[in-house]
């Protein structure tokens, strides 16, 4: 049975999207998932992929199986008596692509609950926390360092190692307790 262009045009669109659904989850390396499970650069890794694989002869020809399944199926739908339209919107309904994993609904709903539970404030509060208790840091440990080693008259000739090391722990110091305020945020938040 033979479509109206519309018809086709919209099959070969679908089927080009799904196709790439597919393809990801068939030819993710074990590295991508782990990025898509952390959800550290998602879109981005997925963006450039998809430039790849709509490119690749794997790419066109599981499109090409798509459009012809999807035409079959349509084909069957016609013939107990469905119009075109309705056809195409139970095939395309039918053959969508769905993930049904165990591993795939548990990762889907932890980002849901992550994404829901996102409050950009938190981090923002960690950060200011961080910057702030380093620059405390620096300032106390370089201070304690200049005016340990003699100040400035022995600065110059080898206090200014006492000064390095002072900052040093006040680098170290600064950075302690801002994990210690993350800790505490992340505590709070889920309580």
């Amino acid at each position: 049975m033979s479509f109206s262009k519309e018809i086709r045009e919209k099959i070969y669109q679908f089927a080009k999207e799904q196709s790439q659904h597919y393809l990801e989850e068939a030819e993710m390396t074990y590295l991508e998932k782990l990025r898509r499970k952390t959800g550290e650069t998602k879109s981005k890794v997925t963006a450039k992929l998809a430039k790849l694989k709509n490119r690749s002869e794997r790419a066109l020809e599981a499109q090409n199986d798509m459009i012809l399944y999807m035409s079959d199926y349509m084909n069957d739908l016609i013939a107990e008596g469905y119009s075109e339209q309705e056809a195409f919107k139970r095939a395309k309904e039918e053959l969508r692509f769905r993930s049904e994993t165990a591993k795939s609904a548990d990762l889907q709903e932890r980002f849901t609950e992550y994404y829901l539970n996102l409050n950009p404030a938190d981090y923002e509060a960690v950060g200011l926390f961080y910057a702030g208790f380093l620059f405390f840091g620096i300032a106390i440990g370089t201070l304690t360092g200049f005016l340990g080693s003699g100040g400035r008259a022995m600065f110059l000739a080898g206090g200014w190692i006492d000064t390095l090391i002072g900052t040093a722990v006040g680098i170290t110091v600064g950075i302690a307790l801002g994990l210690i305020s993350n800790a505490i945020i992340s505590l709070k938040k889920r309580h």
